[in-house]
């Protein structure tokens, strides 16, 4: 029970300095570059982690009308913004200059010109080393590794993958190539000299129409391909490993909450590798290859051991 000083001290308080005001949370803005499922869900996690505010933006088609969306936004800044996707991204940038951006689910970002003093993101792809742990894994007959890469803008990417690659005792044979139009040429050479493919980003061949040429040369030679995302597992690859999109924003929640809350310059961090990863298999794929009966179950340990959620398609 109070002592009838110390309820007179509590009055004598609130009398004096008032009722205590909250302190008003920061307001951050998600744009989407469309209404898909996956970006939804980097909304979600996003939003469940973020303190801050959310309010969820979406695009419209065409440049004119992602401008006009974008400028209505920034009548009033947020504290942040998160871009999830590519349209969104490039407008963001070209809308904000001082107002924090990060930016997720944007396939090969390199090619976007997404860096800026006011700029950090996260990856889809990581540096390839669980993919070269998996195919060490699953893959044993594996030894040499493709890689169609431009050496204008993959060399250090490369060295650190050829380094991996030997720690596992695996070869990655880079297939070099400046221009699309040598794509063919390229894969020709590499006939009889690789035990596989894997799609890594790269600014000259990070696109659809490589990727579908590489399943389709692959498909030719019996080559397990290692995708990138999960929807190349299902035009064909073998397997790949990608990151959840609830995780991707979760992992932007906190990102946003080192901007936002921590006041770290965003320019100060480096795009993130992704958390969160699943491995995605088909399993179509595998039997048109040949691999054993017991590739179901080894994905099933390999995963197990990684810590990862497995999703398999026919």
């Amino acid at each position: 029970m109070l002592r009838r000083h110390e309820v007179t001290r509590a009055l004598v308080a609130v009398l004096v300095l008032g009722p205590v005001v909250a302190m008003a949370r920061p307001k951050v803005v998600v744009v989407r570059s469309a209404d898909l499922a996956p970006y939804a869900q980097v909304t979600a996690g996003f939003s469940a982690e973020v303190k801050a505010d959310v309010s969820d933006v979406l695009l419209e088609e065409g440049a004119d009308a992602a401008q006009k969306t974008l400028k209505k936004v920034a009548e009033q800044p947020p504290a942040l913004v998160l871009a999830v996707g590519p349209a969104a991204a490039v407008n963001a940038r070209r809308q904000f200059s001082d107002v924090p951006i990060v930016f997720a689910m944007v396939p090969y970002f390199q090619k976007y010109d997404l860096e800026g003093a006011n700029t950090t993101g996260i990856a889809l792809t990581s540096d390839l080393s669980l993919e070269l742990t998996a195919a060490r894994a699953l893959l044993p007959r594996v030894k040499r590794i493709g890689v169609v890469v431009d050496p204008r803008y993959s060399k250090a990417f490369v060295d650190e993958a050829t380094q991996l690659a030997q720690s596992r005792g695996l070869s990655l044979v880079p297939i070099e190539i400046d221009n699309l139009t040598k794509l063919d040429k390229a894969l020709s050479g590499a006939k009889g000299r690789i035990d596989a493919l894997a799609v890594v980003s790269d600014k000259t061949v990070a696109n659809a129409a490589v990727v579908e040429r590489l399943l389709a040369f692959a498909r030719d030679e019996a080559l397990p391909v290692i995708g990138l995302a999960p929807g190349q597992v299902k035009q064909g690859a073998l397997f790949a490993l990608a990151p959840a999109p609830l995780s991707i924003g979760l992992q932007a929640g906190r990102i946003a909450n080192r901007i936002v809350v921590e006041k770290v310059d965003p320019g100060a961090l480096a795009v993130a590798p992704p958390e969160g990863v699943e491995l995605h298999v088909n399993l179509g794929v595998a039997r048109r290859l040949g691999l054993p009966e017991g590739f179901a179950g080894d994905v099933l340990v390999f995963a197990a051991r990684q810590g990862l959620a497995v999703k398999a398609v026919e």
